[in-house]
């Protein structure tokens, strides 16, 4: 399976954050303006990696929104001791 360029799954997380952080998967289809198949593509390799949610909605639609990142999180050294 060949994957898309990355220009189009950044411009997917843009468009996704500069519109609230929540669409359909129509919205963002008028707004990426390329074929269903290559779109769900992407969005099936977000997901995977974590950075997008899938989501049931209204009448069977499914909504599409950024992953939450935790904020504050801290790295403990294996070099230090207790």
């Amino acid at each position: 399976m060949k994957r898309l360029p990355h220009d189009h799954r950044d411009r997917m997380l843009k468009i996704l954050a500069s519109k609230g952080s929540i669409m359909t998967l129509r919205e963002l289809q008028r707004a990426m303006e390329i074929k269903r198949e290559n779109l769900e593509r992407i969005l099936h390799e977000l997901e995977a990696e974590g950075r997008i949610v899938l989501t049931a909605g209204k009448r069977g639609m499914e909504n599409i929104s950024l992953a939450k990142r935790p904020q504050n999180v801290t790295f403990i050294s294996d070099s230090c001791s207790i």
